[in-house]
């Protein structure tokens, strides 16, 4: 079976949810998408004082592009739902340059 990590949104609104901010999620991401559920209900708890309205949502991610440079954007629905999506960058070209000195080719990376 295949592990699926998982990262945690979480988002904090002041005036409906016209004013939204992300928060700092417990951690960076986790192994398991079962570690993240597990710790979404007492992550919304600890900031729900502080927001007039608060939104969490585990995202799975394929685990071996993790540590990949990704964006991750984040939108409250019409249906009042948080809509997480993990999108990762392509990686950048490896760059060859090539000269020529003296009669010979120097190639660098």
């Amino acid at each position: 079976m295949e592990h699926i990590a998982a990262i945690m949104m979480l988002v904090g609104c002041t005036q409906g949810n016209i004013e939204c901010k992300e928060l700092p999620a417990p951690a960076v991401g986790f192994e398991t998408a079962e570690e993240c559920h597990a710790l979404l209900r007492p992550s919304l708890n600890d900031v729900k004082g502080r927001y007039k309205i608060v939104y969490g949502k585990c995202a799975a991610i394929d685990p071996a592009l993790y540590i990949e440079d990704a964006t991750i954007t984040w939108a409250i629905t019409p249906a009042n739902e948080l809509d997480v999506q993990v999108t990762f960058d392509d990686p950048a070209a490896p760059l060859l340059v090539a000269d020529r000195r003296d009669g010979q080719s120097v190639f660098s990376n």
